[in-house]
């Protein structure tokens, strides 16, 4: 059960969210709705990663996420295919590489823990791909951007101690 805590934690971040995109703003176009939709997505995917990790091993979960993956990617192929240049192929193979390992960790980390316990981890990814960002792409978040960041890191901690106190 969600405590009050906890989604007074979710609305806090939410606003972290609303400072990032800033509506009016530049960046709050009808592509902003790419990535909520993909934080939609892939909340759901832990969620139902955790409902499977008592049945199935990280490595069956892992195969069938894959396998689901490639059929729905196979459908849309036809529309959307590039040939990849041989140059990006290290790059391609890298990003499978991760991806396989980051959902066998995933896995693995739900078979132990509650994803509330486990959330505070995942906003790690914010600061990665910042500091990612800023190492390969010499970009800064603009300082609203990073005010935004530190609200959705600082609730996201806030809902996990509200987890931990409540004996979750």
């Amino acid at each position: 059960r969600v405590t009050r805590g906890q989604w007074i934690a979710v609305v806090v971040g939410f606003v972290g969210v609303m400072i990032i995109i800033h509506p009016g703003g530049e960046l709050f176009t009808p592509a902003i709705l790419l990535p909520l939709s993909s934080a939609l997505c892939f909340a759901l995917y832990q969620l139902l990663t955790r409902l499977v990790s008592p049945f199935d091993s990280p490595t069956t979960s892992n195969f069938f996420a894959g396998l689901f993956n490639t059929l729905v990617m196979s459908a849309l192929v036809p529309f959307f295919w590039e040939v990849p240049a041989l140059k990006h192929l290290p790059f391609l193979l890298a990003l499978g590489a991760c991806g396989m390992s980051a959902h066998l960790l995933l896995t693995q980390a739900f078979r132990f823990a509650a994803p509330a316990m486990l959330a505070p981890f995942s906003y790690c990814q914010i600061v990665f791909a910042g500091l990612l960002g800023f190492l390969v792409f010499d970009h800064m978040p603009s300082p609203t951007a990073q005010a935004g960041i530190a609200i959705i890191c600082l609730s996201g901690l806030a809902a996990a101690w509200q987890q931990r106190r409540k004996g979750g």
